[in-house]
């Protein structure tokens, strides 16, 4: 998944935290549908109304707590349409059956996620301006310490999952490399090409090491950034086994008959 959406999501509910919780303002929240971002000059529309000297001490109140609520709870619906695209995503991604119930787990966490949104949103029918702002403060705190990692999480194990194909194919071009090679040593030795063919194992083992902790890290719920690391060390070992494809394949041409 693009983090567009889930950058503009959390910098919206910093902003609640950093300004309506600041008691700073609002503008009418629909405007921002398209993108669910929420900027400053939302906010400071709050300050207009506190100023507005035509206004009761109730009126302001009233006023006030209403775009409040609004501005909240727009950006608890953008953040429930963010859940939902992960499910999307998370749903629509092919997986090899031992890893079922790994997305299982995900995609329960996911639904942990709704129903937290959800009960946000409904605390806002019953507060008032401190409630308002004890829920922006209450879900920030939450994306930060539980769902942003959670995305990370859904987003890595959906690449790994794609990088499976490019394992198995390596693992064909691995076998077929190793038979010629070993055709060509049994009639005409040739100990560079021999290098080569154990580099390319080398690298692939390399792989195959980290791909594999790259699953059991998101077993293990570990640190995102952590799995991905691992990802990305897989890949690259991965580019470096089809390098010595390339070499191995090169020396091969070397010594066909002219």
């Amino acid at each position: 998944m693009n983090y567009s959406k889930a950058m503009m999501v959390s910098a919206s509910f910093a902003l609640l935290v950093a300004g309506v919780v600041s008691v700073v303002g609002f503008r009418a929240p629909i405007a921002h549908a398209a993108d669910c971002d929420i900027t400053t000059l939302d906010i400071n529309q709050i300050a207009a109304i506190q100023k507005d000297p035509s206004l009761s001490d109730s009126d302001e109140i009233k006023q006030e707590l209403a775009v409040r609520k609004a501005l909240v709870g727009y950006t608890i619906a953008c953040a429930q349409q963010e859940v939902q695209t992960f499910r999307t995503s998370l749903a629509s991604t092919s997986v090899e059956s031992d890893s079922q119930s790994l997305r299982s787990q995900l995609s329960g966490n996911l639904d942990e996620a709704t129903s937290f949104y959800n009960l946000e949103s409904a605390k806002l029918n019953v507060v008032g301006i401190a409630g308002t702002k004890a829920i922006a403060q209450e879900v920030f705190a939450w994306r930060e310490s539980t769902f942003i990692p959670l995305g990370k999480d859904v987003n890595n194990f959906i690449l790994w999952e794609k990088n499976q194909d490019l394992f198995k194919t390596a693992g064909i071009r691995m076998t077929q490399t190793q038979q010629a090679v070993t055709f060509l040593e049994n009639t005409t030795p040739n100990p560079a090409l021999q290098t080569a063919f154990e580099d390319a194992q080398s690298s692939f083992a390399d792989a195959e090491n980290a791909n594999d902790a790259a699953r059991a890290a998101l077993v293990q719920n570990l640190s995102p950034d952590q799995s991905l690391a691992l990802i990305k060390q897989s890949l690259g070992s991965l580019s470096d086994t089809y390098q010595s494809f390339s070499d191995v394949s090169t020396l091969i041409k070397s010594n066909l008959p002219k």
